[in-house]
């Protein structure tokens, strides 16, 4: 009989972390036991190795990409319960336990997640901890910051990582390969489709490192933004309007800076723009690196979706053309 739940982790390049990440999950304690499988995407350094030092069983991933890693390390998971978790995370005491615990109480519940606590080693990683938080930030705050006294499991669209009942990822053919990104939003939005409900619960919460450069963190958003044009193609309905903001708010830095009767009023709107991320910045206590860590991730990641949509439309016309 195999353990109650499996612990899956896409991995590549991560001997840096990745050690710690397995310590922790196999610290997790849980009635009927804990697998860990970490899928190795082509690493270049020790990963492989040091994850099956530390306990872990390693699946290949020759495609290299997360939802690949994802569905090899599904397929040979033998839990009833999936957790995905991250190379880059570190999992609190209970973690495990409270995924099976939510999965199990809420009538229905076909996925459960929480909180991520960010774990910066540096000032940007700070101003990206700080921008996470912000309701300004990617627009869903809650994940990214502690949940206030006494707050109660709630529905949700998606949430970071998380656990699902192992048949019910398998019944909706496990995750997307095409989405390198926006994955387990994608995955959520199916399982959501099937009739189940996402649960958002303030006990689950882990540790994360985010990136340390605004480099990282640009290159991070724009290939979010590349990949959620794919979700606007394929599930246009999963689309909210704090998703649409950051290309109204391109649209409007454009219109500023064009000779148009329209360009004062958008310069008005772009400095209002200024004031509230300057007023974020204050109240984070971060730094001025978290302004520009904002107007990076809406820059970015809008640039990056208007990206996406044209070349897939590109994409669409070709094959017409054929």
């Amino acid at each position: 009989m195999g353990p109650r739940v499996s612990v899956i982790v896409p991995a590549r390049n991560e001997a840096r972390n990745i050690e710690a990440c397995i310590r922790s999950i196999l610290a997790q304690r849980v009635d009927g036991g804990i697998e860990v499988i970490v899928a190795d995407g082509n690493s270049s350094d020790e990963t492989a190795r040091l994850a099956s030092l530390a306990g872990a069983a390693v699946v290949g991933n020759p495609k290299g990409s997360t939802p690949a890693g994802l569905n090899a390390a599904l397929a040979a998971a033998q839990g009833a319960i999936i957790v995905r978790f991250d190379a880059h995370g570190r999992m609190p005491p209970g973690y495990v336990e409270a995924s099976v615990v939510a999965l199990e109480q809420e009538a229905g519940a076909v996925g459960a997640g929480g909180w991520v606590r960010v774990e910066p080693r540096g000032p940007w990683g700070r101003a990206i901890g700080a921008a996470l938080a912000s309701r300004f930030g990617i627009g869903n705050a809650r994940s990214w910051k502690v949940p206030k006294p006494g707050q109660a499991r709630l529905d949700v669209d998606t949430f970071p990582l998380g656990s699902w009942p192992a048949e019910k990822i398998r019944a909706v053919g496990g995750w997307d390969e095409r989405f390198l990104r926006n994955q387990d939003f994608e995955l959520n939005h199916r399982l959501r489709r099937s009739g189940g409900r996402i649960i958002f619960d303030p006990a689950i919460w882990s540790f994360y490192r985010p990136r340390e450069s605004l480099r990282a963190i640009a290159r991070q958003y724009w290939d979010y933004g590349r990949f959620k044009a794919l979700t606007v193609a394929t599930a246009p309905q999963s689309v909210r309007p704090r998703q649409i903001a950051p290309v109204l708010l391109l649209a409007t830095a454009t219109t500023a800076l064009l000779p148009s009767g329209l360009a004062r009023p958008a310069r008005g709107v772009m400095a209002v723009y200024a004031l509230v991320l300057s007023g974020a910045t204050v109240k984070s206590r971060s730094g001025w690196r978290t302004v520009v860590v904002l107007a990076t991730i809406h820059g970015i990641w809008g640039a990056g979706l208007l990206t996406g949509l044209a070349q897939l439309g590109a994409r669409s016309i070709h094959r017409r053309l054929d």
